[in-house]
């Protein structure tokens, strides 16, 4: 049996915000794109277990006249269920400069989620990396109920735009 090396994903993870007019063609980020002051580290605001995307493909029956048997081919794909679970420090002393997420994930707001696994966060982007690119809307703000011994958080949803791609895309 071939010994196949796996590594720990906790703590490889990178998820940014970019303005929507900050990626000139989203087939081909470039890492300046990616890296310049003006994308969002949502990454010290998400849980660990905080993005929630559904992408699935949905399955179109294939029968045939000359077989007794149905086949299937692949049909639509398909996203849906968007959420982010994020830190909220609003009405805290730390709102003013810890609050960057939440202030600018904001209802109505087009704007593109890239992520990547694999690697640190502190590690900027470089051509080559495999990367998600989402473009989004955001919706609603939800504040989580409250339990003992819990931070205050929020769950921002969002919907994905059908260009969306999920770990397709290489950084040139």
């Amino acid at each position: 049996m071939q010994k196949v090396p796996a590594h720990l994903g906790d703590g490889e993870f990178r998820t940014i915000m970019v303005e929507e007019s900050g990626i000139k063609n989203y087939l081909k980020p470039t890492a300046s794109e990616l890296n310049s002051g003006s994308s969002l580290d949502l990454s010290p605001y998400l849980s660990a277990t905080g993005w929630h995307l559904t992408h699935s493909q949905d399955m179109v029956d294939d029968d045939r006249e000359s077989s007794a048997t149905v086949g299937q081919i692949p049909g639509q794909e398909k996203f849906s269920d968007g959420s982010m679970d994020l830190i909220d420090n609003v009405n805290t002393p730390d709102a003013a400069n810890f609050n960057k997420a939440v202030d600018a994930l904001t209802c109505g707001k087009r704007c593109w989620i890239v992520r990547r696994r694999g690697k640190t966060v502190d590690v900027p982007f470089v051509a080559g990396d495999v990367i998600s690119v989402y473009l989004v809307t955001i919706g609603i703000k939800i504040p989580v109920a409250h339990s003992i011994n819990s931070r205050q958080m929020s769950t921002i949803n969002f919907s994905a735009d059908p260009c969306s791609k999920e770990e397709t895309i290489t950084v040139a």
